[in-house]
């Protein structure tokens, strides 16, 4: 079943679904956030559907808002299917899939901790990257790093990585421009010194 095809059916049940016009990239459904979990236990169970596997489960900011996205697959079938769910800045909330797809754990773990998303009869919602004191949502898009965490330094003078890899790059080519000026030079003294005593000087 195709992509249209699954929202049409879809959209029979659940009238406020939306399917955007994408110009670049895979479709996807937007599902409201308090319809996701029968949305998705149905596109599991449903036989003529049958996305058994959930590929991933990733939080998002678009800068206005945040998104939960469902990249599913069926293994039966060999079709995909991406849900989107928008939720607002302030108390994210959505209904954990752990009871439809098991790997969906750490992942929601993840948005959690990155975006504050709160995934409602999740068994063990906690952080997984961060320290469980930690304050703020890090893949926030409006999130400061602190100075410091109980007084360790945070920030380093090498701290965005490209920059430092540029200067690094730089210097290196500094370097070796000197070494070849160099090596110029001598070259050019000891053809002078052969000349000098009446070679014809080294060949280069």
């Amino acid at each position: 079943m195709d992509f249209n095809a699954i929202v049409e059916h879809l959209k029979k049940r659940w009238p406020g679904i939306e399917a955007p016009a994408v110009a670049n990239g895979d479709p996807f459904a937007i599902v409201p956030a308090v319809d996701a979990f029968e949305v998705l236990k149905h596109l599991k169970e449903t036989p003529e559907l049958g996305f058994d596997s959930l590929m991933s489960l990733v939080g998002a900011d678009n800068g206005h808002e945040l998104w939960v996205i469902y990249p599913l697959h069926s293994l039966k079938h060999l079709h995909k299917f991406t849900v989107k769910v928008v939720l607002g800045r302030e108390k994210p909330q959505v209904t954990s899939v752990v009871s439809l797809w098991g790997m969906a754990d750490f992942f929601e773990r993840e948005a959690y901790d990155l975006y504050g998303i709160d995934f409602k009869g999740h068994p063990d919602l906690r952080r997984i990257m961060n320290p469980p004191d930690w304050e703020g949502w890090p893949g926030r898009k409006d999130f400061e790093i602190p100075p410091d965490y109980h007084g360790i330094p945070t920030l380093r003078n090498d701290q965005f990585f490209a920059d430092a890899v540029e200067t690094g790059n730089k210097a290196v080519a500094e370097k070796e421009k000197e070494a070849i000026a160099k090596a110029q030079e001598i070259f050019k003294q000891e053809q002078a010194a052969a000349k000098a005593s009446g070679g014809e000087g080294i060949q280069a």
